[in-house]
């Protein structure tokens, strides 16, 4: 299984409109659940590919089957937390990481 081709379905994070607000990013709300929408898709899809990097090929298949069969996604995060232990951490930089591309560029989100 090639793990560089393999996409997930994990929902790892939440982005709220208080931590946009307090980066300062103020949009309306239609404007604002579109961003968050983006930034939560963007932060789980780079949190999909360390979990993909971190796992062997047997992890990978299992993790892919599991998501076949409809494994509920508390089961799967328990899964990856055993099998990553770095798991938080990986959440965390991602969401730091998005948060400060939004501040760098959020002259051009709001204009």
């Amino acid at each position: 299984m090639n793990n560089d081709q393999t996409q997930l379905n994990i929902r790892a994070t939440i982005v709220t409109k208080a931590q946009l607000n307090s980066i300062g990013v103020n949009l309306p709300d239609d404007q604002m659940q579109a961003l968050i929408q983006h930034v939560e898709e963007t932060i789980n899809e780079r949190i999909s590919e360390e979990v993909v990097e971190s796992l062997t090929d047997e992890q990978l298949a299992e993790l892919v089957k599991m998501q076949d069969s409809n494994v509920s996604a508390e089961e799967i995060d328990a899964w990856i937390r055993e099998r990553i232990p770095e798991y938080d951490e990986i959440i965390e930089d991602n969401v730091a990481i998005v948060l400060g591309e939004l501040v760098e560029n959020s002259d051009a989100i709001q204009a």
